[in-house]
């Protein structure tokens, strides 16, 4: 009851947003859908928003999902562990955290670029947000420093409900490591894993701070995402009409929403 106002409040300003856009959107019939969709400016974003997603929510499931049994421990000084690799990057402010990756990453004065070659593994310094894949893979990396740290509290919240006697019980049987993992770990853990692969899909789509900060979407549009393209084109360039591309984004996020869902259901029937 004390949470109620406020979730009508949200909800009505959603659902009023939402309800005044869509049909906004078709004043003049479906023609501005059919003018983005021969955008290739908009197609372009739409394949970077594929490598961007896909990377990241790849990277931040394993690196999630390997810190969170590196922390499943009840060893005493295990808290301090937790806050460097968990607290620190989630904590970290979205701009901090660009401007911070973007001097990392310059090619001339960058820490990365340093050390790469101090211990050489490089002879020449590299641009690594000069090119446009090397700037998709900056932009991934970096995010997947700035998000496993979710993914991380959800796995490991979810391995310290799992009964320590299950695992006793397997090593009686003889199961290595590797069996109990498989065997146990993965099918307790599954709707959790499922339920965080849908929120970081859903996150890392909709990311804006990182891209904008770091490469503003350049070079020559490598890594403009459909976010950053709907913001230069209806806030930077005042094309209002096509921000229609928002409600498209809505749409696909729906849909993968819906999709997680139907997943996360059969998973729990399974079990």
């Amino acid at each position: 009851m004390f949470c109620l106002p406020y979730i009508i409040l949200v909800l009505g300003i959603s659902v009023f947003l939402l309800v005044y856009n869509i049909p906004l959107s078709f004043h003049n019939g479906i023609g501005i859908y059919r003018e983005i969709f021969k955008d290739e400016a908009f197609l372009q974003s739409w394949l970077n928003t594929v490598i961007w997603t896909v990377g990241s929510v790849t990277g931040q499931f394993f690196a999630g999902l390997g810190i969170a049994l590196l922390l499943n421990s009840q060893e005493r000084y295990m808290w301090l562990f937790r806050i460097l690799l968990i607290i620190v990057p989630w904590s970290t402010p979205d701009i901090v955290a660009g401007v911070t990756w973007k001097w990392m990453y310059n090619d001339m004065y960058g820490v990365i670029n340093d050390v790469l070659t101090r211990i050489h593994i490089i002879k020449d310094y590299i641009p690594w947000l000069g090119t446009s894949g090397m700037a998709k893979i900056a932009l991934i990396i970096a995010n997947i420093w700035k998000g496993y740290p979710i993914s991380a509290i959800f796995y490991l919240a979810g391995l310290q409900t799992i009964d320590k006697q299950l695992y006793e019980a397997a090593e009686i049987d003889g199961a290595n490591n590797w069996q109990k993992f498989r065997k146990i770990t993965l099918p307790l853990l599954s709707p959790i894993i499922i339920t965080t692969l849908m929120l970081t899909t859903i996150w890392t789509i909709n990311y804006f701070p990182l891209i904008y900060i770091m490469t503003g979407g350049g070079p020559s549009g490598g890594t403009e995402t459909l976010v950053t393209f709907i913001y230069k084109t209806s806030f930077k360039f005042l094309n209002l009409p096509k921000a229609a591309m928002s409600n498209i984004l809505f749409s696909v996020i729906l849909i993968i929403a819906f999709i997680f869902l139907k997943i996360s259901n059969r998973v729990q029937e399974g079990r």
